[in-house]
């Protein structure tokens, strides 16, 4: 079986650098930018793959696959144990390893993004193991997906401090204007 988990997500722009560590075995996870860091900004995901063997033999993962999405961007030397061979990535650092029953192994995949002002969004990521063998022969089969999903979003925290000041300067604004309204009409009476 396998599972894919987010680790952390890590924005970097001109102003600051910004973790979002995550809690243990985060499928879905949420980054913020402020607009007008967007353009600038590169998001960096770490994902943890977890490998599990959920069979009765010891056996081995050959082959491990990551369909990365056409809007992240792989770097070879933030990944050592990947190559990419057409639209994928692939990892066989696995591959001689055995795996006895119920034992999991894992590995880390970095991706990318370059932000620009029109590409946040939903970012969904899967992986599978493509191949699998065992010393006795016998058939293995994994149709198991992983998938994590990263949410990245322009940050709406400005809006609501400015929609809050704004309505209590108004609530002031009410309650001045009552009171020289009163005390004008007090004095015409």
């Amino acid at each position: 079986g396998i599972k894919k988990y987010v680790n952390k997500i890590t924005v970097t722009n001109d102003s600051n650098v910004t973790t979002y560590n995550q809690k243990e075995n985060t499928t879905l996870a949420k980054a913020e930018i402020k607009a007008k860091n967007l353009q600038n900004s590169l998001v960096v995901i770490e994902y943890k793959i977890e490998v599990t063997n959920n069979g009765e033999i010891a056996g081995y993962a050959r082959n491990i696959v990551d369909y990365m999405p056409k809007t992240l961007n792989f770097n070879s030397e933030l990944n050592s144990d990947w190559y990419v061979s057409g639209d994928n990535l692939y990892n066989t650092s696995l591959a001689n390893t055995k795996i006895e029953p119920g034992e999991t192994k894992e590995l880390t995949l970095v991706l990318t993004k370059q932000m620009t002002e029109s590409n946040t969004g939903l970012v969904n990521n899967k992986a599978s193991i493509e191949e699998t063998s065992n010393d006795l022969g016998a058939k293995n089969e994994s149709k198991d997906k992983g998938s994590a999903d990263v949410i990245i979003s322009v940050s709406t925290g400005a809006l609501v401090n400015y929609i809050s000041t704004t309505v209590i300067t108004l609530i002031i604004l009410a309650g001045l204007a009552l009171l020289v309204n009163k005390k004008y009409l007090s004095k015409k009476i």
